[in-house]
Order: C-alpha cells, then sequence, then structure tokens
C-alpha cells in the first residue's frame, strides 16, 4: 500500500485537508495533458474528485500512472534527473515571484496587468502542481527501496534499521522551515523582549510567510514569534538544555547523523546513489511547498484588491473558483453572502473528461458522497509508520483538519492530522506526539519531527476518521502503533 495513496476498492484515495475553493481549484485542473506532457507524464486522471477532504481517484487510471513514474526509477532512463533539475529551478522561480509580488503597489495597477500577473502564476502553478502528483509513487520507491537495500548490510530487527532509513530520507539540505526553526531556537538562547525586536523583525521579513499556508491563515505575527519564544523558554524551564535544543534544530545534526549511518553500513556505490536521490527527493518535495506557499503570500496582496475593486469581502477572496476571479478582473459579479455560507460550511469538487467544476449545493454534495463512499471500519488500533523514532507516549487527540484547528493543541497533547505542512509548525512544537493519516518518509510530518524530536507515525490511513478530539491514545514509536484507550463521552 502507497504511503499516501490508500486502496479503497475501485478507488484510490488521498487525505486532502481543507484548502481554499480557489487553490483547490488550481490544483484540481492541473493534472491534465497539457501539463503533464510539459512534465514528460503520458498517464494522467481525468476524472476524480475531492469530497469531505479527500481525494478519489479510479484506482485503474491511478495505479497506470504510479506505474509509469516508479518504471522510470527502476529503468534509469533519466526521467528523475531531468524532473529533479526542471522541478527545482520552477520552484526558486516561484519562490522570487512572491518576494517580488509584496514589493508591488497593487492598487497602482490595471486589471489589465493582474490579468496577465495571474495568467503567468496560474501557468506555473499548474505545471509545478502536475508534477507534485508524481511525489507519491517516488515517495513509496525511495522508502522501498532504501528498506530492501539496507537488508543486504543489516537485520530488518536491528535497532539501527529504522534510524537508518529515517536519516537517508532526510532532506540533503535545510529547507527554510528548517533553517526558521534554527534561527528561532538561537534567539531563544538569548532572549530579551527589549532587545529582540529588531531580531523578530527581521526574522518576520524572512520567514513570516511560512504561517500563512496555501491561504489556510495568516503570516507569522510578532506575537506569533513571542510565543513560540516562550515556549521554548518553558521547555527549558523543564529540564531540556537550549544547546541541545539549537543542536536537534541544526544542520550540523544532520550531517553528523548522515555520517553516523554511512559509517554504520558502509554502503555500496548502487546503494549511495539510492541514498543520494532520495535525500535530494526529501528536499525537492518541502521546498517546493514553500515555494507555492511563499507566491501565494505574495499573490494575496493582488487578490485582496481585486477584492476591494468588487467590493468583496477580501478574507472571502481565496473562497471563489479560478473562473470567478477572472470574471471579477473583467469587472462582473462574485457570489452572494448566502452562496458564501455554503462554501464554508462544505463544498466538493470533481474533474469529468479534464474539466474542473465547483459543487457547493448541499443535496448534490450528498449524492456524490453516496457515489464515492467507502467503509471505514472503527477500530482502537491503528498501524502506520514510524517517522520519528520515541517510546510509548500517551495522551489527548486534537484533530486537526486544517491550520486554524492547531490552536486546539496544548503541551502534551497528540496531534492528529491528515498530513502536516509549514503552517502546523507551533502545533508541532507543543505536541507530546504526531499521528498522521498519510505521508512518506520524506513528508513533512516525517522530517519536521525528527528535527523536533517529537514522536510520529504517518500513514495511519484514516486516523482523522475514527480518532476524535480528546480521545486518549498511546502511541508507541516503536513499532508505529497508536491505540484509542478511551473514547471521549
Amino acid at each position: 500500500m502507497s504511503s499516501a495513496v490508500g486502496y479503497y476498492g475501485k478507488w484510490r484515495i488521498k487525505p486532502s485537508a481543507k484548502l481554499p475553493v480557489f487553490l483547490r481549484f488550481v490544483i484540481n485542473s492541473s493534472f491534465v495533458p497539457k501539463y503533464a506532457k510539459l512534465n514528460r507524464v503520458k498517464r494522467t486522471i481525468g476524472d476524480r474528485a475531492y469530497l469531505h477532504h479527500m481525494m478519489y481517484w479510479p484506482a485503474k487510471l491511478y495505479n497506470a500512472f504510479e506505474k509509469e513514474i516508479i518504471t522510470h526509477l527502476k529503468n534509469g532512463d533519466h526521467w528523475y534527473e531531468w524532473y529533479v533539475k526542471k522541478t527545482l529551478k520552477a520552484s526558486e522561480h516561484l519562490y522570487r515571484l512572491g518576494l517580488k509580488y509584496k514589493k508591488i503597489d497593487w492598487q497602482k495597477q490595471s486589471s489589465r496587468r493582474m490579468k496577465k500577473v495571474l495568467d503567468e502564476l496560474l501557468e506555473m502553478y499548474r505545471e509545478l502542481a502536475c508534477g507534485w502528483y508524481a511525489q507519491y509513487p517516488l515517495d513509496e520507491y525511495f522508502e522501498s527501496a532504501i528498506e530492501a537495500k539496507l537488508l543486504d548490510y543489516i537485520s530488518g530487527d536491528d535497532p539501527d534499521f529504522r534510524k537508518s532509513v529515517l536519516i537517508f530520507t532526510d532532506p540533503h539540505t535545510m529547507t527554510d522551515v528548517a533553517e526558521e526553526r534554527f534561527q528561532l531556537v538561537k534567539m531563544a538562547r538569548d532572549f530579551d523582549f527589549k532587545k529582540a525586536t529588531a531580531r523578530i523583525r527581521k526574522h518576520l521579513e524572512k520567514f513570516a510567510y511560512i504561517n500563512r499556508g496555501l491561504a489556510t491563515s495568516q503570516p507569522y505575527t510578532y506575537k506569533d514569534i513571542v510565543k513560540r519564544l516562550t515556549e521554548i523558554k518553558k521547555q527549558v524551564r523543564q529540564g531540556k538544555k537550549i544547546e541541545d535544543l539549537i543542536y536537534d534544530a541544526s544542520g550540523e545534526k544532520i550531517r553528523d547523523d548522515f555520517r553516523w549511518a554511512l559509517g554504520r553500513i558502509k554502503p555500496k556505490k548502487d546503494f549511495l546513489k539510492i541514498i543520494g536521490r532520495a535525500r535530494e527527493h526529501s528536499y525537492l518535495r518541502n521546498r517546493r511547498v514553500e515555494a507555492f506557499f511563499n507566491a501565494d503570500y505574495g499573490a494575496s496582496f493582488m487578490y485582496h484588491e481585486i477584492a476591494r475593486r468588487s467590493k468583496f469581502n477580501p478574507k472571502w477572496i481565496m473562497e471563489i473558483s479560478v473562473p470567478e476571479m477572472y470574471s471579477a478582473l473583467a469587472g462582473g459579479p462574485l457570489p452572494t453572502g448566502a452562496e458564501m455560507k455554503k462554501r464554508f460550511k462544505n463544498y466538493a469538487m470533481i474533474v469529468q473528461k479534464g474539466i474542473t467544476q465547483l459543487v457547493t449545493n448541499p443535496k448534490s454534495i450528498a449524492l456524490l458522497a453516496k457515489q464515492y463512499a467507502v467503509e471505514v471500519k472503527k477500530v482502537t488500533e491503528l498501524h502506520g509508520k514510524m517517522a520519528c523514532l520515541g517510546g510509548i507516549i500517551k495522551g489527548r487527540a486534537k484533530v486537526c483538519l486544517d491550520k486554524k484547528e492547531i490552536v486546539k493543541v496544548k503541551s502534551g497533547d497528540i496531534l492528529v492530522a491528515q498530513f502536516t505542512t509549514p503552517d502546523f509548525v507551533p502545533a508541532m512544537e507543543r505536541a507530546a506526539a504526531i499521528v498522521a493519516d498519510q505521508g512518506g518518509l520524506s513528508s513533512h510530518a516525517a522530517i519536521v519531527s525528527r528535527e523536533l524530536g517529537v514522536p510520529c507515525v504517518i500513514a495511519t490511513q484514516k486516523g482523522t476518521r475514527v480518532i476524535h478530539d480528546n480521545d486518549l491514545l498511546e502511541v508507541d514509536a516503536r513499532k508505529g502503533i497508536v491505540r484509542i484507550l478511551e473514547r471521549q463521552k
């Protein structure tokens, strides 16, 4: 079973969280032949659906796509090298555009100019988002390949086996999310409210965008950083050493761990190549997310200007579809308040023959739910994969389907999510353990949990659907097992 994309009868299903309508529309409309061709991919999934925070793909179509991607790796036909180079170049370009957009006075720009910017931005989004789908089979391939090769060197029940797998799937270079955490912990070492103002402002200038996610929240504020610094100081008072926290968040620890793992097994050239590719892939998939986040943050100032000219609530502008955004630029009307309330409560999105449609009518959504219904058995024990090793942790569950819900997570709670993104980091810092429905060992939840030293179990597939807020959980981070000890009454 794929770590991210589960099997449910005729469907392959992936947890997909709550995204604003606009960005969900962009992503859903990206996996079509036009953009697949730009990624040198032949197989696409022309019919699919997003419903109740889950993506539904016909298994026959997804399996053919997955096989195509993995075949490239097995055949060594250089598609992967081309894909990495192209994707990284496009990601860095998109990241820089976000920096550029922040500096533009959008009130002085014509609607025609904004339309041109939006045209170019969405073309880049869709080309990158189409290639994004390849990360799931790539995750599966690298994780399986590393585990299989590692068995030639050490036994699967050796305590160092899983530790080595985790290290070999770490990014080869620190991403912005890792760098932000490192700089924050260093700041906490000599944190003084009177002296830290300039340093925090500088920190925000570079890293504030991380908290915004894909239009799911606001960027980090001065208050947010002070709160996180205070949390780190609290951990120190409770016995953690600040120098240890700094080291654990550093690039030095990544390098030290990697040297240890190499020294432990002394891999041959063929295995070293697989490891190098896996670390490269891990960096790329996380860096691409940062590029989307930063570009979206920069473009948000343009979206707000479009809302202002349309006399539309700027807080709602990301909950309109792509065609509606273009309509607004042309002077057309935007959805009514009654229509927007439907979207805030629930929406679905279907793709038929490559054409994306937004569905907000409750009756239509109910009919789709019957069409795409899958049985989810209620269980008290879930099995996943260990993403950050630890012991047995007990705590109350806090189920967070999107960034808005992470305020529920208090120190000692267990964060339960479909997956995590950079804007989940404050909750991950507070959590005693992390449980995720999906994710490979190079996923955000896996990478950041290891950077934080927070025990983490990924690929539980249905954790958010069988675990409820305040259930008492036992997370066995040695075996990848999550047990529901007590249901919240």
